[in-house]
């Protein structure tokens, strides 16, 4: 009997770390793919809760840098409220023209201001299939990462942070 008693706490020992190793393995998975994001047709102006002036600040700035120009912007547009760190920011992705065949859709990301929204790119807003804010920041602004598809089977990604007035790449 003492030899099954040792083989069954041998078992057990086993068991419990096979089984904190898989949890440990499914939590960095999931907290993975739970940050790296895209927005959806419930992400509107209406739903971020922008007032008229908000929307033509914001409309402004993509129409300052987007590569082509819809019928209407509210229509082409995603919008989300996000948290930056040192300030309130705005994340908005085209939804059809302003997408390509890859499935990268032009990404801008915006901050208040001095009291307006203004976007963080300096010229054209990258294409981006998914995005994630964080972990890490710089100068109390959480660093964007993107990842991009150039094909069905390549893809890359591109980190920002922020310069203190804009976002740049790493």
């Amino acid at each position: 009997m003492k030899v099954i008693f040792r083989f069954q706490q041998h078992q057990s020992r086993i068991r419990i770390p096979g089984f904190f190793l898989f949890g440990a393995i499914l939590f960095c998975a999931s907290s993975t793919f739970s940050q790296a994001r895209n927005l959806g047709p419930k992400d509107t102006f209406a739903a971020a809760g922008l007032t008229a002036k908000e929307v033509r600040e914001i409309t402004d700035g993509v129409e300052q840098s987007a590569y082509d120009t819809p019928d209407s912007w509210t229509s082409e547009l995603r919008v989300r409220r996000v948290d930056l760190g040192s300030a309130p920011g705005i994340v908005v992705q085209g939804t059809e023209l302003l997408c390509g065949g890859t499935g990268n859709c032009q990404t801008w990301v915006f901050r208040k201001a001095a009291g307006k929204w203004v976007s963080m790119f300096a010229d054209q807003a990258p294409l981006a299939d998914s995005f994630q804010f964080g972990p890490t920041s710089t100068g109390g602004v959480k660093d964007f990462t993107i990842t991009s598809n150039s094909s069905a089977e390549v893809s890359q990604r591109v980190i920002y942070k922020f310069d203190g007035k804009l976002y740049r790449t790493k």
